[in-house]
């Protein structure tokens, strides 16, 4: 065998060899991952959570659900790590086979070794230092929490004016606005608000000042009955309304002074009933009788101012008094003869008089006298007439009275009246004119007082079944035009 022979055969068992041992080539497989993260606490989703894996394949972000999708993952386990700010980030395993879809589900835990605050709360309305504020206002604020998932709660501390504790506290509340009602006329407030986040501590906003409008110049007082008790309102002519009186007694019969910085009216709040006065806002509300004011039917009861603002009169029972503004100086006027009372009064300032209704042994039993001012008896001005009698009261002049007169002549021992008219009779010549030939036939017109200017009669109209609703009227002097201005009120004063 040739040497060349041999080579050729070597060779070729090489390459034969070789072939036989050589490995097979396998095709690369893909699969995908699926999963959704979620708060482990309440498993609520998760949104723009980092997803990546280990080894490195891709990365993508949840989206509002908290679900996430990797596609074209070559076969293998992997670890899955889930980043997010102020939460743990937390690593799962997932294994990917060819043409599968592995899935997975993420549970991640707060970060609660960080936490940020809220911001500092911030005013929006009203304004820091704001001035002439409703007395209903809305108290606004704004405070960014970063942590998302963070609900914040508010607390607020409303304080008056040299008062260091609040007048009013509200606590936890989520809104970041509160309504406050019922403030006083013409007070400085301040107010602050304290955000929390529930982890971190409550921030708290400066202190903001702001104060509220005048009490407003309002030309109408009258007495509202709701539920059985009398409370006394201020109003204009356009109906806006402000309640003066809020105590556990019934109030009732407001007359302003004549200066008009001052209201008198009739109380029950202690045991019996006395004369208050009060300031035009319903605040500084003192006792001035010692004695207290008294007669047969209590909201028929009238008072009145001296001309020069620093005394009233009043009666008790037979007895006329005059009484300081001050609580001082309590004197008897006159006193009534037997078996009479006086019931109301007025004083005019031209002449120096004084005008009563008595009141005999029945309640339509009624006289109108005049007096001095030191209760000497002038003259009779209107004489016991068949029905009812009201009033009276001067014009302002004091050369005129006004008075309601039953015509109907209906002698009721409850005080009932069918027909009440509103007359107005010239003191001199004793000339008396009908005023209220405009009313409703069933109804009473009752308690007419002038206006200011003496151009116009303010007064209280009702159904004469004498439980219905009582509303208040003005009318021209002449009685014409004849207008509601206040519904469910009465006893009104217009100065």
């Amino acid at each position: 065998m040739t040497a060349k022979y041999i080579t050729i055969v070597f060779l070729l068992g090489l390459i034969l060899t070789t072939g036989c041992n050589e490995d097979t080539i396998q095709p690369q497989l893909f699969g995908s991952i699926e999963g959704q993260v979620l708060r482990k606490d309440d498993l609520t989703p998760l949104n723009n959570v980092a997803i990546s894996t280990t080894p490195t394949s891709s990365s993508v972000i949840t989206d509002a659900a908290g679900n996430f999708m990797l596609e074209n993952v070559p076969v293998g386990t992997y670890s899955i790590r889930a980043e997010k700010e102020d939460f743990v980030t937390k690593l799962e395993g997932v294994t990917v086979t060819g043409n599968n879809i592995g899935e997975i589900v993420i549970r991640m835990n707060r970060d609660t070794s960080i936490s940020i605050p809220p911001t500092t709360p911030q005013v929006i309305s009203p304004l820091d230092g704001a001035q002439d504020q409703p007395t209903s206002i809305r108290l606004e604020w704004i405070s960014v929490d970063e942590d998302e998932e963070d609900v914040l709660l508010y607390d607020v501390y409303l304080y008056e004016d040299q008062q260091s504790d609040p007048i009013l506290t509200v606590m936890d509340i989520s809104d970041n606005f509160l309504e406050v009602a019922d403030l006083q006329f013409g007070r400085n407030y301040y107010w602050q608000v304290s955000a929390k986040d529930g982890r971190t501590a409550p921030v708290f906003s400066m202190l903001w000042r702001f104060n509220t409008e005048t009490f407003p110049d309002y030309r109408f007082l009258f007495a509202r009955e709701i539920n059985g008790k009398y409370d006394i309102y201020s109003a204009n002519e356009e109906g806006d309304e402000i309640q003066l009186t809020d105590n556990n007694g019934s109030n009732w019969r407001p007359i302003m002074s004549p200066n008009r910085d001052k209201i008198a009216f009739i109380s029950n709040l202690g045991i019996d009933l006395h004369i208050y006065t009060m300031n035009r806002d319903g605040s500084d509300v003192t006792q001035v009788t010692s004695l207290p004011i008294s007669g047969l039917n209590s909201f028929e009861l009238d008072f009145s101012w001296s001309p020069d603002g620093t005394q009233i009169l009043y009666m008790r029972n037979s007895i006329l008094n005059v009484i300081n503004v001050d609580g001082t100086g309590l004197s008897v006027i006159t006193e009534a003869p037997p078996g009479t009372t006086f019931v109301e009064c007025d004083w005019v300032g031209p002449g120096n008089k004084i005008l009563v209704r008595t009141l005999g042994n029945a309640p339509y039993a009624s006289n109108i006298w005049l007096l001095e001012a030191n209760g000497a008896f002038v003259e009779t001005v209107i004489p016991d007439l068949p029905g009812s009698t009201g009033g009276g009261v001067f014009s302002i002049a004091g050369t005129k009275v006004l008075y309601t007169q039953d015509i109907s002549g209906f002698n009721s021992i409850t005080g009932r009246q069918l027909n009440a008219r509103i007359f107005q009779v010239d003191i001199n010549s004793g000339v008396r004119v009908d005023l209220s030939f405009e009313k409703v036939d069933g109804t009473n017109d009752l308690d007419a007082r002038y206006s200011p200017d003496g151009a116009k009669i303010i007064f209280t109209n009702t159904n004469n079944d004498g439980i219905s609703q009582k509303d208040i009227y003005i009318m021209d002097l002449d009685g014409d035009n004849r207008t509601l201005l206040f519904e469910n009120a009465e006893m009104p004063e217009w100065k």
